[in-house]
């Protein structure tokens, strides 16, 4: 189900569809008049405006995918499996953890709003950057907890990570503001 609060709309839900695998990320269109929803099974719903450029639906995957991010100018979008491999639609392939060895499993991806690429996210803070800049990482890192999910910073020279635990960690040019309170 899709909850929508302020000034967010609601476009539709996959909330009273019989699903072959639960929903696991969701990301918005550049204009915020739509969204996609994508399933473990890397199955891609489209609400509002979001157009649909295809899905893994229907393919045998060797990980679950784990997150969505559309591409800036709206023309296509990536999924991230937690193995790290990316499944490219109507976007630039630039890359992907997929067949390496990882300490642990990708959590996330971002686009890079400037449109240079995307980063990956591991659930230790590894991150992978294919276009987009690197400005850091907690790959080696002792943290609170495992990270659960990024997000880009406005011009896209930073970047956020949150842990499970509400800890906030920021690189490059995005302003730490503080944790995170449950």
């Amino acid at each position: 189900g899709v909850f929508s609060f302020g000034d967010a709309q609601f476009f539709g839900s996959t909330g009273g569809i019989h699903l072959n695998a639960p929903v696991v990320a969701m990301t918005s269109t550049r204009d915020g008049g739509g969204y996609y929803l994508v399933a473990r099974d890397g199955g891609v719903f489209s609400f509002g405006d979001a157009e649909f450029h295809g899905s893994t639906g229907y393919l045998r995957l060797n990980a679950p995918v784990v997150g969505m991010a559309a591409t800036p100018n709206g023309d296509g979008y990536w999924l991230v499996a937690a193995d790290g491999g990316i499944f490219s639609f109507s976007a630039p392939f630039l890359g992907g953890m997929g067949g390496t060895r990882l300490n642990r499993p990708v959590v996330g991806i971002t686009a890079d709003p400037a449109g240079r690429g995307y980063r990956l996210v591991a659930a230790d803070g590894g991150i992978f950057s294919f276009g987009a800049p690197f400005y850091g990482s907690l790959g080696g890192t002792t943290i609170s907890g495992p990270i659960r999910t990024m997000s880009a910073s406005l011009d896209g020279n930073g970047y956020y990570l949150m842990g499970n635990d509400g800890a906030l960690y920021a690189f490059g040019d995005a302003p730490y503001l503080g944790r995170v309170v449950p």
